[in-house]
């Protein structure tokens, strides 16, 4: 058994649980109430945004990134953390609407039983509260991440231990 060997079993351990994280994640989104893109505003799914990198060692430390591109899926984070009123990271304050790429907003506010047309809302936007799916997904899963790290790891150090002879002793 090597440094390598269990450095290569660390390495397929990690690779194993972000894929397994990645697809129950995903089961998650896909069972709730998660956006699933705009293509005309060009987002995708929180699943279709999310990646998987490559397993690595910088000096004693392993790890692997799993990302989430928000350029592709701008609305991830506020489902993990809540948005606006509802943030629970930052400060909490209602958003601003504003029209940025007309002369002025022009939609049917059914609240308010009437169109609004100007050029900003007279109130904000409160955001939206939080629905984790990363957190929970990685609670949920925690023993069978370590397990699996675990087994990678024993599989390595057992790649160097030489095997067992049996020898039978009659008297």
């Amino acid at each position: 058994m090597t440094a390598n060997d269990i450095n290569n079993g660390i390495l397929a351990g990690l690779t194993k649980v972000a894929t397994l994280f990645v697809q129950k994640m995903k089961q998650r989104l896909s069972s709730g109430n998660y956006p699933q893109g705009n293509s005309g505003r060009g987002t995708t799914s929180i699943q279709d945004a999310t990646s998987i990198g490559t397993a690595q060692t910088n000096g004693d430390i392993s790890f692997i990134d799993v990302n989430i591109s928000l350029a592709q899926a701008p609305f991830a984070a506020a489902f993990e953390w809540g948005s606006g009123l509802h943030a629970k990271r930052g400060g909490a304050a209602l958003y601003l609407i504003a029209a940025k790429n007309a002369d002025q907003l022009h939609f049917w506010w059914e609240k308010g039983g009437k169109w609004f047309v100007g050029k900003k809302l007279p109130f904000g936007h409160p955001g939206i509260a939080a629905k984790p799916y990363i957190a929970p997904t990685l609670a949920e899963n925690k023993a069978e991440f370590r397990k699996m790290i675990g087994k990678e790891l024993k599989a390595a150090i057992m790649l160097g231990v030489p095997p067992v002879t049996v020898i039978e002793v009659k008297l």
